[in-house]
């Protein structure tokens, strides 16, 4: 066990101390029980709709109820996200084609050939995915049905990251990205900024903003040497009466959270910046509700939560907890953590319990005493189970819990 391995364990384990010893007696607790799956899940992820979807080992897909677990197809790539919205769930075939649940009836495209690892975006008539191209580069693909199938109508021109998430974004909208155009991250780079913590070694270095019908250019912020967005999808936010993204900048000082927003004019640009944690190769692992700016400082090592508040062109921020980690070195999955109502869940950093920490608090630590689950915590999402709130969570070993959230 190397230094830095044990450092995080005793950043684990003292945060998770702290937190229990700060625990007001009266708080509220939380509890965790099984969800008894049907076999072991790789995936974990909500549904538009408030349904909680789990893709097996052996690529098939589940959703979980009250009552139990529903069988809904087979054929997923177990490693792709899962996408949902206006009655359908897209993903990645097992093949690395389209696949698309609608209507009780699953379809499945050979081409065009999706990036492993990138996410889907579900529009009201059409699919927005991310496609290798011949010469290995990605490129956002538009794809509307024809008939009883589904073909491609447009691909950007520009060059995307690998794994991005495209989501839609409508800098001017009131409080909802609803009607908005596709942001995602373009310009990859492999060279000029060599961290490699968050799946693989390559980074953009550019936001793009495409229409969503032919993914024609709208806008573009780029980033100037030494710079990248270490990062693989914004986190869309209300913003001074509009809507930005939420992301992280990282350079020669480390990681720093940073907003997104729509320029003078129709441009987009940096409207405000986070002091960097200081030191090369530190990143920080944004969490919010939409509203709440929250980031955990240095997830796999120590992991130190602070809240952001608007400041002008600065993010200002207050250690709010400690003891804590969103993210594990190499997962692509950059917010293990969930929102219920005000609670914030999140694993320690030992990964084998959560905290529920309330967002309404001022002060530092106070947090209820940490709850113990059976393994590590591979993802959480916000499932309510019958009258209760909570989230479910999944564990490396494929199994799925349910934590209730008392309020």
């Amino acid at each position: 066990m190397d230094r830095r391995h044990l450092l995080g364990v005793a950043a684990a384990l003292l945060g998770a101390g702290a937190a229990a010893r700060a625990a007001p007696q009266a708080s509220a607790t939380a509890t965790a029980v099984p969800l008894q799956a049907p076999s072991p899940m790789a995936r974990l992820q909500g549904g538009t709709d408030g349904a909680l979807l789990g893709v097996s080992t052996a690529s098939e897909l589940w959703q979980a109820t009250a009552g139990g677990w529903q069988r809904l197809g087979s054929g997923l790539d177990p490693a792709a996200p899962l996408a949902s919205g206006h009655g359908r769930i897209v993903g990645r075939s097992a093949a690395g084609g389209l696949w698309v649940l609608e209507a009780g009836r699953v379809q499945t495209l050979r081409s065009p050939l999706l990036a492993p690892h990138a996410g889907m975006l579900v529009l009201a008539f059409g699919i927005i995915a991310v496609a290798s191209d011949a010469a290995g580069l990605h490129r956002v693909v538009r794809l509307d049905p024809t008939g009883s199938t589904w073909a491609e109508s447009a691909r950007s021109a520009a060059v995307v990251l690998p794994d991005a998430r495209p989501l839609p974004f409508d800098p001017g909208g009131s409080s909802s990205d609803a009607n908005g155009h596709v942001a995602v991250f373009g310009a990859p780079s492999a060279t000029r900024y060599r961290h490699g913590v968050l799946g693989d070694a390559v980074e953009p270095t550019a936001l793009l903003w495409l229409e969503r019908h032919g993914l024609e250019p709208l806008a573009q912020l780029e980033l100037p040497p030494p710079f990248v967005f270490e990062d693989i999808a914004p986190r869309a936010i209300a913003w001074r009466g509009g809507r930005g993204l939420l992301t992280v900048r990282s350079g020669p000082a480390g990681g720093q959270l940073a907003v997104i927003a729509r320029a003078r004019g129709a441009g987009l640009q940096l409207a405000a910046l986070g002091d960097p944690i200081g030191t090369p190769n530190r990143w920080l692992a944004p969490s919010t509700d939409g509203r709440r700016l929250w980031a955990v400082h240095t997830p796999h090592l120590g992991g130190v939560l602070h809240r952001y508040a608007d400041a002008g062109e600065r993010l200002s921020s207050q250690v709010i907890a400690r003891g804590m980690s969103n993210h594990a070195i190499g997962e692509r999955d950059l917010d293990v953590s969930a929102w219920v109502g005000t609670r914030w869940v999140v694993p320690t950093q030992d990964r084998q319990h959560v905290l529920v920490i309330d967002a309404d608090a001022a002060a530092e630590a106070t947090t209820p005493a940490p709850v113990s689950l059976a393994g590590a915590v591979k993802a959480l999402v916000p499932w309510r189970r019958g009258p209760d709130d909570g989230v479910a969570a999944l564990l490396h070993d494929g199994s799925v819990w349910w934590v209730g959230v008392a309020s």
